[in-house]
């Protein structure tokens, strides 16, 4: 839908910073920082750019010339609450000057480690802004992008311009190629030797003519067969209206990605319904306009909640950007949002920066197995290893299997040696290496009465005593068990 916002250059604190920054972008997003340095307290560390940073919430969607103007505003603000730090000699103008002040005040720590990281983070933005130009080509962009210049007229002299940037050492050769493919977008397409002629004009390699071909598979055109092949009727989905005029402090920000004009319309209800369909149409069919409007049966009464608060019950709007969306995108919905009365939510895999996106376009043309995608990777099964059993040592015989049948064979399909049973069907003393034989005899002997000693019965042990005596007593007894006198 919008291929212009991954390549132009976004000049808020947000999307700067990720585009011209080493910030590692992976679970969390940080930036190498060094404190102190020249000092005993110098130390490096990664800080995390997340909501908990207040100077970060507060700063990430302004443009940059406003992010710095707040962090000067903020820290005079504490100068002049606390005058006894200020030095007459020093310029409190400079961002360095702000810096070494900054490094000296111990009341200030619980904010110094902020503010250190955005000042700084801000002054290296404005560095590479002004080493590589963009200032110069800021305007160039803007242009392509939105196809009128700063008059709000048609743009003219656009090749001249980016060719000269293209000449000039100190574009980057990223910036190069950025440029090369908004001028093929901003064009239609062109010839395929004019292609060639402008990467050898910016000394591209090659290989960079893939990524400008690999751009239509994503739905821009690139090439034309011919001088006369018609061009195609590729009309934007949101004009602009050339009649609304331009605030004089966004001259290098004129264009606004798609997202924000679709979420301006549908908050407005006059979104169409051809180009971006319902899944499920809604039962009524003047929805649409009540959205914009707002329901008479949604409001209440003002005099039902007299003296109580009434809750923020706003809308909610889930925007999902497949493929990646940027920080510029991000920005239009809380600026949609905001201005509308709405929560907006965007969704997507991953953040796009420029230099992400340009590498994944030229991936378009890569053999899949050398992406290492992960939905693509093999599955992942147990080791053979786990499954494994020892092999039993030599000469033991196996143990018996749970379910009672035979034991099951070692590896290789060899039975093992069982050794012959001596005659009787006893296993063999220890001289023949069986079993030893059971003590019967030893046992028979012994007696469980602790006080004989050596724990076995003196007495010569006979069955028939006990037989003996129940005779005799049962003659001394008659028939009723009385005795006999």
């Amino acid at each position: 839908m919008d291929l212009m916002a991954p390549l132009i250059h976004e000049f808020t604190y947000q999307a700067m910073a990720h585009d011209l920054l080493p910030i590692k972008d992976g679970d969390k997003a940080t930036f190498h920082m060094k404190f102190n340095e020249g000092t005993p307290e110098f130390e490096e560390k990664d800080i995390e750019l997340c909501d908990k940073d207040k100077v970060w919430v507060e700063n990430r969607h302004k443009h940059m010339k406003d992010t710095i103007d707040k962090l000067m505003a903020d820290f005079q603000k504490f100068l002049d609450q606390n005058p006894h730090f200020t030095n007459s000699n020093s310029d409190t103008t400079s961002i360095n000057a702000i810096k070494d002040m900054m490094a000296g005040l111990p009341q200030f720590t619980e904010m110094k480690e902020a503010y250190s990281l955005h000042i700084t983070m801000a002054q290296e933005c404005m560095n590479i802004f002004q080493h590589h130009k963009l200032a110069d080509m800021a305007p160039i962009e803007q242009s392509m992008a939105t196809g009128l210049d700063e008059d709000n007229r048609k743009a003219k002299n656009v090749l001249d311009s980016v060719v000269r940037l293209l000449d000039d050492e100190a574009v980057s050769q990223s910036d190069r190629l950025r440029l090369i493919l908004m001028y093929l977008l901003y064009r239609g397409g062109v010839i395929h030797e004019d292609v060639k002629r402008l990467l050898a004009h910016a000394s591209l390699p090659p290989q960079d003519g893939e990524i400008t071909t690999n751009l239509e598979q994503l739905g821009g055109r690139i090439i034309r067969g011919g001088l006369k092949e018609p061009k195609r009727d590729d009309s934007p989905l949101f004009p602009i209206d050339p009649k609304v005029p331009i605030p004089e402090d966004n001259y290098m920000s004129r264009y606004n990605p798609a997202v924000k004009h679709m979420l301006d319309n549908l908050c407005r209800g006059i979104l169409d319904q051809t180009v971006f369909p319902y899944v499920k149409p809604p039962l009524d069919p003047n929805e649409d306009a009540l959205i914009g409007q707002g329901s008479l049966r949604a409001a209440k009464p003002s005099w039902a909640g007299a003296g109580r608060k009434a809750a923020d019950n706003r809308q909610r709007i889930i925007v999902f950007m497949a493929g990646g969306a940027t920080f510029s995108e991000s920005r239009a919905c809380y600026e949609v949002g905001s201005a509308m009365n709405r929560d907006i939510f965007m969704v997507t895999s991953h953040m796009l920066t420029p230099q992400l996106f340009v590498r994944q376009v030229g991936d378009l043309s890569v053999d899949k197995r050398r992406l290492d995608i992960p939905m693509e990777r093999p599955t992942q099964t147990v080791p053979a290893h786990l499954f494994e059993r020892p092999a039993p040592p030599m000469g033991a015989s196996p143990a018996p299997s749970l379910g009672g049948g035979a034991p099951r064979p070692p590896p290789g399909g060899q039975q093992p040696q069982r050794r012959p049973l001596p005659p009787g069907g006893l296993p063999a003393g220890p001289r023949m290496g069986g079993a030893p034989t059971p003590p019967t005899q030893q046992m028979a002997g012994m007696s469980l009465n602790p006080g004989q000693p050596n724990g076995y019965d003196q007495r010569p042990s006979s069955s028939s005593d006990k037989p003996h005596k129940l005779e005799k007593e049962k003659k001394r007894r008659n028939f009723l068990g009385m005795k006999k006198s």
